[in-house]
């Protein structure tokens, strides 16, 4: 990525400093170990025992209180400093600009305050402040990452088999209540179906439940569509034979279009 950002976006050459630091910030779990413990109410305080910058590495490297140790690109996180200059807080996103941003940056000089927060003052003499916390949940180790895509993406998954039994759920409950509708998601996201009961036998209820959950995808059947016997019917589902479990059309999703 940032090889790309410089190449195209900034116009310069990446110097081989750069390739390596690109290559090492790839690889980082060789220099991190441990993990950011957890409890049910998040991460537990993290405390920092030292932290250091050593120039030939282009890195920061942080060592916790717990015994484990992270590892941070320079590049990474100037990218990413939290002042009002470079971050929108309101939007949580970033204002800092690619072509504002040096690739082959190293930290000036680095501070350690009361073992929960970091000070780096940069080249231009750019100030950037990180709480250990902040750190400690963006650490690079491979098994924090498995961590934090466990949190976002739900990757458990049950598989099917001779013994599966269809979950099932009211579709009223899911409809008004919204520990049911986020039970009914994760289910959904794990097994892939939910039988839903009780719906109204009309028109419009499918419509109901999308609009639930999100916005009603166009495609060239129109926003819906209604399956039922046709003469002549182009397609199976517009048969009276049974159709097997089936998922339609997923592949069909529109490339990125023109803004």
């Amino acid at each position: 990525m940032w090889r790309l950002a410089a190449r195209v976006l900034l116009g310069t050459k990446v110097q081989p400093v750069t390739r390596r630091l690109l290559a090492g910030a790839a690889n980082l779990q060789c220099c991190c170990w441990g993990t950011a413990r957890r409890t049910h109410t998040g991460y537990m305080s993290a405390g920092i025992r030292k932290v250091e910058a050593p120039d030939a590495e282009h890195l920061i490297r942080v060592q916790w209180e717990d015994g484990s140790e992270s590892c941070y690109p320079c590049v990474w996180l100037r990218d990413n400093c939290q002042c009002p200059h470079c971050f929108l807080h309101s939007a949580k996103a970033r204002k800092l600009l690619f072509e504002d941003l040096d690739v082959d940056i190293v930290a000036k000089e680095v501070t350690l305050t009361d073992r929960r927060k970091i000070f780096i003052t940069w080249p231009d003499e750019h100030t950037s402040e990180y709480e250990a916390e902040w750190l400690k949940k963006r650490c690079f180790s491979e098994a924090a990452r498995a961590e934090m895509r466990e949190d976002l993406f739900l990757p458990e998954h049950q598989y099917w088999g001779s013994d599966l039994q269809l979950p099932k759920m009211p579709f009223e409950e899911i409809m008004y209540d919204d520990e049911s509708a986020y039970k009914w998601l994760c289910t959904l996201k794990k097994m892939g179906v939910v039988l839903l009961t009780g719906a109204a036998a009309r028109q419009g209820e499918l419509v109901k439940l999308g609009h639930r959950i999100g916005f009603l995808r166009l495609t060239f059947y129109g926003p819906t569509w209604q399956v039922q016997d046709k003469a002549d019917a182009n397609n199976v589902a517009y048969t009276t034979g049974k159709l097997c479990f089936h998922t339609d059309y997923p592949v069909l999703q529109h490339p990125p279009g023109v803004r």
